[in-house]
């Protein structure tokens, strides 16, 4: 089966290109309104209504959608040639949204609000697997490690300067005014998606080669065929996806998320990881309460982590060179899980914050992974359709964590939860150990991820460790490694 690819090659193979930055620029834009959106929401909502709880229903609304939408959005993504229209379609619904929730906040009912919380989060899968999907088509072969670690770390930066800017303006000119100015972000981000490729770029024309001499002659007419030439590598004729119908598509793609070992190993595994994490953004501030520091010094325990994380993202590129993706994956795992260990023992928050630092180092290449094992298991007509899914699944996740901390915050300290979220990441190797010593190796060197018409590589054998992943020929593998927020302030955002 053909799997998803990168553009065939550029003068600089290793490098992202102006088209890749343009894109990773755009995505980091756009995320960046949607991390500082959730801030901006619950600060002008209290503000307006002083009622807490109506700030977090509005904010939750944000995901909701996200468990229905992703699917359809990827798979209505996979059918169009021309994607830009949705992501401008997004942005404009953010906009408009904000724009909403400052004009109607005190003045109409509650569920108002609510509404446009919804209508933002319809189309907020494309933030998130959408643009990641356009990863693939944009840059070079050779540079999707580099292009992965990039679209890794576009989530840290976001996460980490969303809500600052957010802070910094609301302390200055006032909530409505940060709100105000989060609108205007992602708005202005529109600018960014026009200028942004959205798919590979077209070749040149170019003159037809000259012959010395007339055609030669044929015997006969052409043989006639039976139907149309077929696809190749398992790819579907060229237009079929247009022409494919909705549902069967989106029951394929749940049919592919199943039956492919590893992409349903790695799937199931960072949905736990992200669903016991939802924890963090109402335990760390219990935590720094029984370290004996003030409850809002938790949030310097958030601040620690993405941090971390995207110094992790930063350096994936050079692991997953190394290493195989499900090998960096599990490590990052492991790492995470024995890191937030440390620091739930930890003395005093002087000691908590570098654990929380080292903790967030082990888990920022997990998405750069998690993308590589996706590129090398997932056909091109399939990819911003299972993208999508894997991340409103993990939203999903996230939120029901989120939600569940009250109760387990009932009957364990802070540092027991802290625990059972360090207990989750190894819970989540759990899938992998069916495969044994399987092992997906994705290649650099070639185009696997673009057009049926572009030729594959005969020598290259299948590995039977993943289900269409090539194994390159001994010695150095050089290899790549998925909504709005369920929750104000949370350190690990659903990918």
């Amino acid at each position: 089966m053909q799997t998803v690819t990168a553009v065939p090659g550029s003068a600089h193979p290793g490098r992202l290109g102006r088209r890749g930055i343009r894109l990773l620029t755009a995505a980091t834009v756009a995320r960046l309104a949607d991390e500082a959106a959730g801030v901006g929401v619950v600060l002008y909502v209290i503000a307006r209504t002083a009622d807490p709880r109506l700030a977090g229903l509005v904010v939750s609304a944000f995901a909701l959608p996200t468990l229905v939408t992703g699917p359809v959005l990827g798979a209505v993504l996979d059918r169009l040639r021309r994607k830009r229209v949705l992501f401008l379609a997004n942005q404009l619904v953010l906009a408009a949204a904000l724009i909403g929730v400052l004009l109607l906040a005190g003045r109409a009912p509650g569920g108002a609000l609510i509404g446009l919380g919804l209508l933002a989060g319809s189309t907020a899968p494309l933030l998130t697997g959408g643009f990641s999907s356009l990863v693939p088509l944009v840059v070079p072969a050779a540079a999707l490690p580099r292009a992965n670690a990039a679209d890794s770390a576009s989530y840290n930066v976001a996460g980490l300067a969303g809500p600052a800017l957010v802070a910094a303006v609301a302390g200055s000119a006032g909530a409505g005014a940060a709100l105000a100015g989060t609108a205007g972000l992602a708005a202005a981000a529109v600018l960014l998606v026009l200028a942004a490729p959205t798919g590979p770029r077209r070749p040149a024309p170019g003159p037809a080669p000259a012959t010395d001499g007339p055609a030669p002659a044929t015997d006969g007419p052409a043989p006639a065929t039976d139907g149309p030439a077929p696809a190749t590598d398992g790819a579907p004729p060229a237009g079929a996806a247009g022409r494919e119908r909705l549902g069967p598509a989106l029951v394929d793609g749940v049919r592919l998320l199943v039956r492919a070992p590893l992409l349903r190993a790695a799937t199931i595994a960072t949905t736990v990881a992200h669903a016991v994490s939802g924890l963090l953004p109402v335990t760390v501030p219990l935590l720094a309460i029984q370290l004996g520091q003030p409850a809002a010094r938790g949030g310097w325990l958030l601040t620690a982590l993405s941090a971390g994380a995207l110094a992790g993202a930063l350096v994936s590129a050079r692991l997953l060179r190394r290493f195989t993706p499900a090998g960096v994956l599990m490590a990052a795992l492991v790492g995470y899980g024995l890191s937030l260990t440390a620091v739930a023992g930890a003395p005093s928050l002087a000691v908590a914050l570098p654990l929380a630092v080292l903790a967030g180092l082990c888990d920022g290449p997990v998405f750069a992974a998690t993308l590589a094992i996706r590129q090398s298991s997932v056909p091109p007509h399939r990819y911003a359709q299972l993208a999508a899914t894997a991340a409103s699944v993990k939203t999903g996740g996230y939120a029901l964590g989120a939600a569940s901390t009250g109760v387990l915050a009932a009957h364990l300290s802070a540092r027991q939860l802290i625990l059972v979220v360090a207990a989750g990441q190894l819970v989540a190797l759990l899938p992998f150990a069916p495969l044994g010593r399987r092992r997906a190796v994705v290649p650099t060197d070639r185009a696997v991820l673009t057009d049926p018409a572009v030729p594959t590589d005969p020598a290259v054998e299948t590995d039977p460790g993943g289900p269409t992943a090539p194994r390159l020929p001994a010695g150095p593998v050089s290899g790549p490694g998925g909504g709005r927020r369920a929750a104000v302030g949370c350190g690990r955002p659903p990918r």
